[in-house]
């Protein structure tokens, strides 16, 4: 099973000390999973530590091996926190 580095775009810019401004991207961790959405998913149900999730907007994940779908940074297969939190306030869950 492959290995996957999960990043977040966080809400809110970062700011260098030169008074530059930045987005703010986070590596959050890594998973085990068949494909990245499966790992973004698994991390956002059992993260490993606390998080406030309504300052993360969206998570990726990037397959450590060397291949021509990863470095995108987030430019596809972006999964909204939002979208994570529709899965539980669904009728019937």
């Amino acid at each position: 099973m492959p290995t996957y580095i999960i990043l977040a775009a966080m809400k809110g810019r970062f700011v260098s000390d030169h008074g530059n401004f930045y987005d703010n991207f986070q590596m959050m961790g890594y998973v085990d999973a068949q494909d990245s959405r499966t790992a973004v998913t698994h991390f956002f149900d059992q993260s490993p530590f606390p998080i406030q999730w309504r300052d993360v907007d969206y998570l990726w994940a990037e397959e450590l091996t060397a291949h021509p779908q990863n470095g995108h940074h987030g430019d596809y297969d972006r999964v909204y926190v939002e979208q994570l939190r529709e899965r539980w306030e669904r009728p019937g869950n």
